[in-house]
């Protein structure tokens, strides 16, 4: 799939994104150290009903970052400015493990703006502080280590991110998402990580969240396990739960056909 990128400036930060269809708008949000390519076969299954907008969070690919940082509220606050530019009063909101802590607080910040919500292998928890120690020592040395040390890093970040059958079926795909996570910019992956390691709790705030809701997880997710995705479901009015056979993390990648059927068959019953 080729995707035509663009780029656009959000309170002053540079994003870069992928515009493709025309209708209702549903903008996709990718985790941390992925991209806006995390969801092209999403797009591609939707492009022809849909509006489809999948941008880079700030420190990833094409976009820019502020020097200084930033949280998921200013990211909730660059994806209105989004909607603003592009002349829509409502979207779709569709966000992975960082996407979807950025739409949850979307949309209870900006409820009039959420036609509805789909959170994909993510928490309303903060980061749990067990793992803190090794994730520490990971942003280091992806930011500060040698080209040597980095690629280590990566293959151990693959082997959280992706469940064990998607790897050992998919050389060339592991190959080409290692090929991407090195690409990012050190300094912004780094600030990146940081938004996502220090972010506060709202597992007690998003029962307020009054958007139809779709929380999908995979059944294999590591960094996000189901009963997070389970607890999510369970606090928000109304959610559905689908747990994806097989995967990991980053379930769009890892198992496309059963994440296109949950979106499409969600966004048919709104």
């Amino acid at each position: 799939m080729a995707f035509t990128q663009y780029t656009t400036e959000l309170n002053g930060q540079r994003y870069a994104y992928l515009d493709e269809g025309e209708g209702p708008l549903v903008v996709f949000g990718h985790g941390v150290l992925a991209d806006k390519s995390m969801f092209e076969a999403q797009i591609e299954a939707l492009r022809h009903r849909y509006r489809c907008v999948s941008l880079d969070w700030p420190g990833h690919t094409g976009s820019g970052y502020r020097e200084k940082g930033w949280s998921f509220y200013v990211m909730a606050d660059d994806s209105i400015a989004l909607l603003d530019q592009l002349g829509y009063e409502q979207a779709i909101f569709v966000g992975l493990s960082q996407g979807g802590m950025t739409f949850m607080r979307l949309a209870l910040k900006y409820p009039e703006r959420v036609r509805a919500l789909v959170l994909l292998d993510t928490s309303a928890d903060p980061e749990d502080a067990e793992l803190m120690p090794v994730h520490r020592q990971q942003q280091s040395r992806f930011a500060h280590g040698s080209d040597a040390e980095r690629d280590d890093v990566v293959t151990r970040m693959q082997k959280f991110l992706y469940a064990k059958p998607w790897r050992d079926a998919n050389p060339d795909g592991v190959a080409h998402e290692k090929a991407l996570i090195l690409a990012h910019d050190r300094h912004g992956i780094e600030l990146a990580l940081e938004n996502v390691f220090t972010r506060d709790d709202i597992s007690g705030d998003i029962s307020a969240i009054s958007a139809p809701t779709l929380v999908i997880v995979g059944e294999l997710d590591r960094a996000t396990p189901p009963e997070k995705a389970r607890r999510i479901a369970a606090a928000i009015p109304g959610a559905r739960l689908v747990t994806v056979a097989d995967s990991g993390h980053h379930s769009p990648i890892e198992n496309p056909e059963a994440v296109n059927r949950a979106l499409s068959d969600f966004l048919a019953a709104l």
